[in-house]
This record gives C-alpha cells, structure tokens and sequence, in this order.
C-alpha cells in the first residue's frame, strides 16, 4: 500500500476516531479523505496490474481544484463561495479539456493541469494565511485546526508545482530517469501533507468553547 492510500487513510482513521468532537465541523475534509482513500487504492491495484491508471489522475485534478478550492476559501471566509471562485475554475475547466484533447491526452500524466492546478491552490493558500493574519485568532494560531490542514496543502501545492514543471520539463528532453527521480518526491509532499492534516485534525480533540472560531 503506496503513502497516497495509507497516509489519507491515517487522517480518516484519527477523524473517525474524533468524531464525536468534530462531527460536521470538517464535513468537506470527511469527503475529501475517504475520495483519497479510495482513488489511492484503485490506482495502486491497476497500477500493481500493469493497467494504464493515468486517466484517474486528470480526473483528480479536476476534482482536487474545485473541492480544495471551495474547502480554503470557506475557511478563509467562512462564507459561500464568491463569483471569483466559478470563474477560476470554469476557466479552468476549459483548460482542462483543452489540455487533454490538444496536449495531454488521458493515457499521458496531465503536469500541465497540474501544475495549473497546485499554482491556484498554493495562491489560495496564501490568501488564506494573509486573512488569517488579520483576524484576533492568530494570537492563537497554532490551536487552530484549519491553520494546519490548509499548511498541508499550501506546502503540498508549493513543491508539487515545482515537482511538476521539472517532471514536464525531463520528460520533453527524454530524461526519463532523472524524471523519475524528481516523481519520487510527491511521496514526500503527500506524506508532508496528510501528517499536517491529522495535526490539525487533532487540534479538535482539545476542549474548546461553543463559541470559538475553531467551531466555524
């Protein structure tokens, strides 16, 4: 079982095991980790199969933008999400497509949504961070839970732009080793990723007031 299966796994395990603290609360994480679970497991196994599993991972792509997107500026926000949101990923929607028929086909890995993709949700993430260091729950920053999952995805987003492009980049010079090479550091940014998830995750097993911004 590859860090892409176990590691979401450990976060659903810790959430499941918190549930009764957290409830709803993280609604949107509950969705997003058993989705990572199970797209984990079955592109393990046809990849175990020799079964070309690329097409998946365009159809994460897809999924990851508007979810992840929509799950950080709640956050951010604590609102719906704005119109500023359908246009990014209509556009980005398009690009998608377009990627895949002109570029990218399914059967190829899709860097160039990718990298599109983590670039949005690492500026996302910033927002988040900026907003964050306006607001009176900075002095406290450290117990808040969305704090910490929202720094697993900036840090994942940040490297897997960088982990992408360079992918791309050795791929078209046919340097397929030293393409590989680079690919094995995704196992770090995933594993990075879900360990601050289930910090943050675990931040909820602390008591809180019914009127905490933790709650929101």
């Amino acid at each position: 079982m590859s860090d892409d299966t176990y590691m979401p796994l450990i976060a659903l395990i810790i959430y499941l095991v918190l549930w009764k603290k957290i409830r709803t609360g993280e609604l949107l994480l509950l969705i997003y980790l058993i989705i990572n679970v199970v797209f984990g497991t079955i592109t393990n196994i046809m990849g175990f199969y020799k079964i070309n599993n690329l097409a998946y991972y365009h159809l994460y792509t897809l999924f990851e933008q508007w979810f992840i997107s929509y799950y950080i500026i709640k956050k951010a926000s604590g609102k719906g999400a704005p119109k500023a949101y359908f246009l990014i990923n209509i556009g980005f929607t398009i690009f998608w497509f377009i990627n895949i028929f002109g570029w990218e086909p399914l059967s190829v890995f899709n860097s160039n949504t990718a990298v599109i993709s983590s670039l949005v949700l690492l500026l996302l993430c910033m927002y988040y961070m900026l907003d964050l260091s306006k607001k009176e729950e900075i002095l406290y920053f450290q117990k808040l839970p969305s704090f910490w999952i929202v720094s697993g995805f900036l840090i994942y987003s940040a490297l897997s732009v960088l982990i992408f492009a360079v992918y791309k980049y050795y791929v078209l010079q046919n340097l397929r080793d030293e393409g590989n090479e680079v690919w094995n550091l995704v196992h770090i940014t995933t594993v990075t990723k879900y360990i601050l998830i289930s910090a943050g995750l675990l931040c909820y097993n602390k008591r809180i007031s019914i009127h905490s911004p933790l709650l929101l």
